[in-house]
């Protein structure tokens, strides 16, 4: 099929959200003494505190990423010890987020699932290529991060973890409400803002209410561009808005109904990234690059680009008390667009001679839908007797849409379409799953889970190639539709141990898988479909309280196998994209963190991770097309072998009802590999990892301070304090183009003041 063009869809970047347990201790325990063990999370599907449940889980609330203006993906990652970015891409997709280092870099379906509010917002198939939704967190009581594959509850595609949105609920016992508004500016850029706003209205009091709000943002930009097509300063300019309306109905203490709808577009101008190396020249990459920007520091020479994503969500949640247990009904509907147009010559210069334009740009026009309905219905158990236990199920149905086109245009100002692709695909998938904890004594418990899950899968291709472009692409072709079907089951077994009231050790082995699919490609000779993989993933972990010391710690020992893993790559010759199954691969590490607050309403945090992610055999590549290069001991992409972060902050009280706070955060995240090569370097230098990027380690800093009442909040702050060019993403697309880099935001400064009532 030809469908392979969907290649730049592939370039999925973003990050999950600001997850480190240290900081939202800092944010959120400092000024009370309030410790990790009154913490409470939702992660396993019901309420328990954090330092009960065993797996390792952060969490952050909402207002402590306001605080911070925290409010791109990008933005946070790096303070996330273990969680990283890849794909180098200009489009936000969740394929480039990884946890433990489980990605191959982007393009595959994801390995970490994204739910709001148990509604999945990641789809299964690859084909979908789930955008990143920047759920603003205005609208968020926290962020959940769930570290190691979730298969037994949460079904696909959590191989490496899961992420989990949970937002602010009506409150039907008083009238609330708040308002705030923020301006920041870029070092040598421009000027940026928002404006958010929410109320809460009881309409019966403690039976019914409504919570409406809504926010509009625009970044600041800080990119210029030398192209004559584009030619401006500060091109980079990227607006959201969007709103949420959530009604809780509740005529008994037995039956409450939650419905609710979310709306958010994001309109992005320009393109974060930048290219880099003066001397890897225009061809296919062949060595070690530099970082030195290739037009001059964060300038581009890019044709225009842009990129439209627009996400609505309608759900509905019913929750019924049966005395002996809970039901719970979750219906969703959401639809993603996604639409972009972006520069691709760096990809596709070999276009311009074919259709006598040199000199010119090549643009990819990719429109791409999917709508999702879901359903899952679950029973919990409520009995106070040694045994808990869930059972559930689950269904999805997915339309999904891919449309692409590829544009010549040559300098006088014409345009020819080179290549146009049409690719509808469906996914289904019906799971049934169960899970059950036994106390043998009050100290002693084991977990046990199990899901059953399957899939269908359909895909279909048409395109229509000018006949310049044949000899690259083919001949025009209106393929039928493949089909596959896939199944997997997935379980956890976790023995937990309470040394304490607020100390607990656990083991954990839990089990995770993707499914395989159709294999959309204009490439001859690789197989029809690829299959599913798998993970299988150990740990041990331990968290505690240190009350004589006010402390907090939490650590964890893994070792991830992972099997049959799914790999994206691009063929030399077309740069056509296809699947494949590689080899295996493992992931192994410690993770660490910590809170110690000496004083009251001062603390100290930390977090490091340390991984080891790695091939552990030779990657296997399809007979008839194009190589991939990885040999065993290779580190997967994007996996930093040390992460880390600092964060301190003080708090105290300056009289007549107003505190105030200051603190101070920094991130460090090590060297990593981008995505295996499809070329061997043809220079010496790199030889150990073929023709792939090695991204340079960095460290960052940023400071935070403000005053606040009970009503009244304002906040300044310093992000990169000083202005580093850390560069968070980089890519050649397998060695088979000059390389491209996403950098650090530059030095950015900032105000926000609130009003709540």
């Amino acid at each position: 099929m030809r469908n392979g063009l969907k290649l730049l869809l592939l370039a999925g970047s973003g990050g999950a959200c600001l997850l480190a347990a240290s900081v939202v201790q800092a944010q959120e325990a400092a000024n009370d003494g309030t410790t990790m063990s009154e913490i409470v999370v939702t992660a396993q599907k019901k309420s328990e505190r954090s330092l009960d449940v065993p797996v390792s889980v952060a969490t952050v609330t909402g207002d402590s990423l306001v605080q911070q203006n925290l409010v791109q993906l990008r933005d946070f990652y790096n303070r996330v010890p273990g969680v990283s970015l890849s794909g180098g891409g200009t489009e936000q997709r969740a394929n480039g987020v990884a946890i433990r280092g489980v990605t191959t870099g982007g393009g595959t379906a994801a390995t970490v699932a994204f739910v709001l509010d148990d509604v999945p917002l990641t789809s299964g198939a690859a084909s979908a290529q789930s955008p990143l939704i920047d759920i603003d967190p205005s609208d968020l009581q926290r962020v959940e991060v769930l570290r190691g594959p979730q298969g037994t509850l949460y079904g696909a595609s959590s191989l490496g973890g899961l992420v989990k949105y949970v937002t602010v609920g009506p409150d039907a016992s008083q009238f609330s409400g708040r308002v705030e508004a923020g301006a920041n500016n870029i070092a040598g850029g421009g000027l940026g803002y928002s404006l958010r706003g929410a109320v809460n209205v009881p309409i019966v009091e403690d039976k019914v209410a409504l919570r409406v709000s809504a926010f509009t943002r625009r970044d600041p930009a800080y990119l210029d561009n030398i192209n004559a097509t584009a030619q401006g300063v500060d091109v980079n300019k990227n607006r959201v808005k969007g709103g949420r309306a959530a009604l809780l109905i509740k005529p008994t203490e037995a039956f409450s109904l939650d419905l609710s709808a979310v709306r958010q577009r994001a309109h992005f101008f320009g393109s974060p990234q930048v290219r880099v190396c003066p001397s890897c020249g225009t061809g296919a990459f062949a060595g070690t690059p530099t970082f030195q920007p290739y037009f001059g520091d964060l300038t581009l020479n890019l044709a225009p680009t842009k990129r439209d994503v627009s996400f609505t969500l309608y759900q509905g949640r019913a929750n019924l008390d049966l005395g002996f247990a809970d039901l719970t009904s979750i219906s969703a509907f959401d639809r993603v667009k996604s639409a972009s147009d972006l520069d691709q010559t760096n990809t596709f210069r070999f276009l311009l001679s074919a259709f006598s334009a040199a000199g010119g740009s090549v643009s990819l026009i990719n429109a791409d839908e999917t709508e999702k309905f879901s359903q899952e219905i679950r029973l919990a158990s409520k009995s106070d007797g040694p045994l808990e236990w869930l059972v559930g199920g689950f269904y999805t149905h997915e339309k999904i849409a891919v449309d692409q086109v590829l544009v010549v245009h040559s300098v006088g100002g014409t345009s020819t379409t080179a290549y146009t692709s049409a690719a509808p695909a469906k996914f289904e998938e019906k799971s049934v799953f169960a899970d059950a904890t036994y106390h043998f004594t009050p100290k002693f418990d084991v977990q046990v889970g199990a899901r059953y899950s399957s899939n269908d899968q359909d895909s279909g291709s048409t395109t229509t190639v000018a006949t310049p472009a044949q000899r690259f692409f083919g001949p025009s072709s209106s393929e039928p539709t493949s089909k596959s079907s896939d199944d997997a089951f997935t379980w956890l077994f976790t023995p937990r141990y309470k040394i304490s009231p607020d100390t607990m050790a656990y083991l954990r082995i839990a089990t995770g898988y993707r499914p395989g699919g159709p294999n959309s490609s204009g490439v001859t000779g690789i197989p029809l479909s690829f299959k599913s993989d798998s993970v299988v993933s150990y740990e041990a972990g331990l968290k505690g309280v240190l009350p004589g010391l006010n402390a907090t710690y939490e650590a964890a020992l893994f070792q991830i196998d992972w099997d049959d893993i799914q790999l994206l790559t691009t063929d030399v010759v077309s740069q056509f994209t296809y699947y494949t199954n590689g080899s295996t691969a493992r992931s192994r590490g410690v993770e660490l963190s910590g809170r110690w607050s000496p004083v009251r309403g001062f603390s100290i945090d930390g977090a490091m991770t340390y991984l080891d992610a790695k091939l552990t055999d030779a990657l296997r590549s399809p007979a008839g097309a194009s190589p991939i290069y990885g040999a065993k001991g290779d580190r997967l992409p994007g996996s930093a072998k040390l992460s880390a972060s600092l964060s301190t902050e003080y708090d105290w009280s300056i009289g007549h009802g107003f505190s105030a706070f200051a603190g101070a955060s920094l991130a460090y995240v090590g060297e990593r590999y981008a995505e295996f090569a499809n070329v061997l370097p043809t220079t010496t230098g790199n030889t150990a990892y073929g023709a792939r990027v090695k991204l340079p380690s960095y460290t960052t800093v940023d400071l935070r301070a403000g005053v606040y009442s009970d009503d009244w909040r304002l906040t300044a702050y310093l992000k990169n304090v000083g202005d580093k060019r850390g560069v968070v993403e980089a890519t050649t697309r397998g060695g088979t183009s000059s390389p491209q880099a996403i950098f650090l935001q530059p030095r950015t400064v900032g105000v926000s003041v609130s009003r709540s009532f």
